[in-house]
């Protein structure tokens, strides 16, 4: 009969507990996922392209559209702000500009009983009053309320005269600049 014999056929040196052993070991199990995870995350990638690039085309002819729309439009916008800074302008200058108006009727609070105006010129700086006085006071009282008026500026009596028709009349002419 025969005799039964262990054969073993693996090394009997310990190679597989040796470190170069557990890291070949290691390399052999854990290296083949570490290649398949990176294999697949390569692939992704690579299909992912595909995707991005076709959203990065859609961008690109999205903003060539809207480009075109905005030079379209790029006309109307300028002469529309053209037309607003003119209008900003002509409010200002509509805002600072003393109208004859408001002028006279501050004017026209000044002017004594014994006073009366028989011409009025307004230019755009200058202000000529013509007129009569009943009374030195009353001429006077006019002049220098017209030279404490804030709007006006080198008050001066220009002509002056009298005339005695019965009673005193004093004919006067005023000049004065209107301040801006």
């Amino acid at each position: 009969m025969s005799s039964r014999h262990k054969v073993n056929l693996l090394p009997k040196d310990e190679f597989e507990y040796s470190n170069l052993g557990k890291f070949i070991k290691w390399a052999v199990s854990v290296g083949r996922w570490i290649v398949v995870i990176t294999e697949f995350i390569v692939i992704c990638a690579f299909l992912s392209r595909f995707y991005f690039d076709t959203v990065l085309a859609n961008l690109f002819d999205e903003t060539k559209q809207k480009q075109a729309m905005i030079d379209s439009a790029t006309s109307f916008e300028n002469n529309f702000r053209q037309i607003q800074k003119k209008l900003k302008v002509v409010k200002d200058i509509l805002a600072q500009r003393e109208t004859p108006s408001t002028l006279m009727a501050e004017i026209n609070q000044k002017i004594p009983s014994t006073v009366t105006l028989t011409g009025i010129t307004i230019t755009k700086d200058k202000l000529n009053l013509s007129g009569y006085s009943l009374s030195e006071g009353g001429l006077q009282t006019f002049f220098s309320g017209l030279s404490n008026h804030p709007k006006l500026s080198k008050v001066t009596l220009t002509n002056i005269s009298s005339a005695n028709e019965g009673f005193l009349v004093i004919n006067f002419n005023i000049t004065a600049l209107i301040k801006k």
